[in-house]
């Protein structure tokens, strides 16, 4: 129930774990798949992979972990579906194959926020315990139905959810659950938590209700579904400071944009809280590919003038990029 994003450890034959990628850059987004956003879903889950090359090449060095999620209305059969987070986009795809979209949904509104609890309250990264933020995006074309179910939670996550949720560290009261802005408040003291609008379905009203739970800079209007994942991994990049305005447009021309596509989407997220990742105490201390860690839990690599040389300085497991038993 709680999915897990942590920093890939290999031990060395000394007893200390090694930093086989990098720092995780730890990433959920939800796709709005009911029947409202019509042909924009088999659009989006097409593209959707492409995230994970554009965003390793705005963010280089990190270790990118991916939760794909879809998510419907309470009276659909499946009011959300969420994957586990992966580092390889094989997976990723695998686990897109696997999730159903109904193209249902009873009513207007729709129920993302079941998803946003999972990313607020069961969710465990190693970024959040060094205090630094991941990413989430919501994906949608409607406005959101105004509180969660103590019924629906229990449904969609199972009977032991609030058991689950304290056992992550959070304390939740089924008689007092958190409104739709709570949960988002709440999210965004661990995330950079974005609505991404899709053009020409969603209206003005119901762009005013995301703003009003997310708050405006953090909604962003799609210019056209097919680029979902160039504004996803522009997003991460003017947010950790890789990328500022103008290098975005070169970035998205240098990923096959027309250069007014480019301006498009940049003009888009120019509102976004650029650098707000690189504003965070810890943001100068992620560590990288190389680093030792004294034992696998520790949050912070030991100083390297501390740690002796092995005869074979990269281990077969490095060699192959981190593919090895680091779980």
């Amino acid at each position: 129930m709680i999915r897990e994003s942590r920093i890939r450890l290999e031990q060395r034959p000394d007893g200390l774990w090694v930093v086989v990628v990098g720092a995780p850059f730890t990433k959920e987004y939800r796709l709005d798949t009911t029947g409202s956003m019509g042909d924009n879903v088999e659009r989006a889950i097409k593209v959707l992979p492409q995230i994970c090359e554009l965003t390793a090449t705005a963010l280089p060095g990190r270790d990118h972990f991916y939760c794909a999620s879809i998510f419907g209305d309470v009276v659909d059969q499946f009011v959300l579906c969420r994957g586990q987070f992966e580092v390889l986009a094989e997976r990723m795809v695998d686990q897109l194959t696997l999730m159903h979209p109904e193209g249902s949904g009873g009513d207007e509104a729709e129920d993302p926020h079941y998803g946003l609890f999972g990313a607020a309250y069961l969710t465990n990264a190693y970024l959040h315990r060094i205090g630094l933020r991941s990413y989430d995006y919501t994906i949608t074309d409607a406005p959101c139905h105004e509180r969660l179910n103590v019924k629906t939670l229990k449904r969609v996550f199972g009977d032991e959810v609030f058991e689950k949720v304290k056992e992550n560290g959070h304390q939740i009261s089924q008689k007092d659950l958190p409104t739709n802005r709570e949960l988002v408040d709440d999210l965004k003291l661990r995330a950079f938590p974005f609505c991404l609008l899709v053009k020409g379905r969603t209206n003005e009203g119901t762009k005013r209700q995301w703003q009003s739970v997310f708050g405006a800079e953090y909604v962003v209007d799609l210019p056209e579904i097919e680029y979902v994942s160039h504004v996803m991994s522009v997003i991460s990049g003017l947010v950790e400071g890789t990328l500022d305005l103008r290098s975005a447009k070169d970035f998205l021309i240098s990923a096959n944009l027309s250069k007014v596509k480019a301006c498009q989407v940049v003009d888009a997220v120019s509102h976004i809280p650029i650098g707000a990742q690189c504003a965070l105490p810890n943001f100068n201390r992620l560590p990288k590919k190389g680093d030792v860690f004294a034992e696998k839990a520790d949050l912070w690599p030991v100083d390297p003038t501390e740690v002796s040389s092995l005869p074979s300085e990269v281990t077969s497991a490095e060699q192959a990029g981190g593919s090895g038993g680091w779980l």
